[in-house]
């Protein structure tokens, strides 16, 4: 799961450096599905073309878990981040792990103690602190950025507790390439609809494709994987890692520099990830999750 984090995060350094130089989110965002999806496509069908066969039942809720799961978060987080701060918008993101730890409480009748409540407020705040959402300026944001980031947070709900339904019945790849299809085919549809253009340097194609590969489907298939074992609360909470891997690398490559009530809100997140990690029993799976 930690190293499903640190992947998001690389992947979304590449992507904050191609902000930089003009490239559009939205057109960053399907060609990180896209990639995926043709990788691994590919990947199957030269080495396990038996896990590309899904009975017809499972198709409207990996086509769902797809448009809604896979690339509604990253369609709804990018329209986010065009109108309000990053760190903003993944703060108000993360406020549907409370959605997800609230459903798994009263509507799976999944025992949730104090340990995992404990952790969630503490990545939660340790969040805040590590991408600066502290900073007088960012509070100057408009309203329609902040209802677009709530959307965001109730898609990142969607995708963490549907994942973790599909994961007792289905392999995880079987899960991802009619995921990243279904995503693929809905960024197709928007494409058409919005009369968006795509780079035609041949060069961006090639970063994408990195960042789709390893930043996108290692990393949502190390996450997915994940979700066999570990609850979807702790799950989303040990993914709050995200923002302090992105920091140090971010520091370390991109020479960002880190303020200090940055660095103290990554040791809190790293502490709420440790107290999930200590409480083994509590995040464990122990029986499918409610469909």
């Amino acid at each position: 799961m930690l190293l499903s984090a640190f992947l998001f995060a690389a992947g979304g350094n590449a992507v904050k450096a191609l902000f930089r130089l003009g490239y559009s989110p939205l057109v960053l965002a399907q060609m990180r599905i896209w990639w995926a999806f043709i990788g691994l496509l590919l990947s199957l069908l030269l080495i396990r073309p038996a896990l590309l066969r899904v009975s017809r039942r499972e198709l409207p809720a990996l086509a769902i878990f797809g448009a809604v799961g896979l690339a509604g978060v990253q369609l709804s987080y990018y329209l986010t981040i065009a109108r309000i701060n990053i760190a903003v918008a993944l703060l108000v993101e993360y406020l549907g792990l409370v959605v997800v730890t609230a459903f798994e409480r009263y509507h799976r009748r999944h025992a949730v103690g104090t340990r995992i409540w404990g952790a969630l407020a503490l990545v939660l705040v340790g969040a805040f602190f590590a991408v600066g959402a502290y900073q007088p300026s960012l509070f100057s944001v408009n309203l329609p950025g902040v209802m677009l980031g709530l959307v965001s947070a109730a898609f990142f709900a969607f995708y963490l507790l549907r994942a973790s339904t599909l994961a007792q019945r289905l392999d995880t790849w079987t899960m991802l390439v009619y995921g990243f299809g279904a995503g693929s085919i809905m960024w197709g549809v928007f494409d058409l609809v919005s009369g968006t253009a795509l780079p035609p340097s041949w060069r961006i194609w090639v970063v994408m494709a990195l960042v789709g590969l390893i930043g996108t489907l290692t990393a949502h298939g190390l996450f997915v994987w994940a979700l066999r074992t570990i609850r979807p609360s702790s799950a989303g909470i040990i993914s709050t890692a995200e923002p302090v891997f992105a920091g140090l690398i971010a520091f370390l490559i991109l020479g960002d520099q880190l303020q200090p009530l940055q660095v103290a809100g990554a040791a809190v997140i790293v502490a709420g990830i440790i107290i999930v990690q200590a409480g083994s029993a509590d995040a464990a799976v122990t029986a499918p999750p409610i469909q």
